[in-house]
């Protein structure tokens, strides 16, 4: 067959998702976890914090450096291999940042 731009698109799009499909069901019941815990706790901490007399741009942008922390952290260790716990770490990022932007737009900011 001839490697067309639509066959070229299906084959990156099967490398792709084949680490997905392909991984053990803990590792991917520990990345869906670690997402919905990082927008959880974001979440009701915002809701807490929004009931109290707290300046919340201060809050949002603490917030903020301690996920571009987590960031430089990741990717400054000298790993060969991506681990685990550098995944949950990242999909918690993840969670936490849609949280935190869902809760903007729900405030209209």
């Amino acid at each position: 067959m001839q490697q067309t731009s639509f066959k070229k698109f299906l084959n990156s799009l099967i490398r792709t998702l084949d680490p997905i499909i392909t991984d053990s069901w803990s590792k991917r019941i520990t990345m869906l976890l670690s997402l919905l815990l990082g927008f959880y706790l974001t979440n009701s901490l915002l809701s807490f914090l929004l009931d109290n007399s707290i300046n919340t741009i201060i809050l949002c942008i603490i917030i903020l450096v301690i996920m571009e922390i987590c960031i430089r952290f990741t990717y400054l260790s000298e790993f060969s291999k991506i681990s685990i716990i550098i995944l949950s770490i990242n999909n918690f990022r993840i969670g936490s940042t849609y949280a935190l932007i869902l809760e903007a737009f729900k405030l209209g900011s």
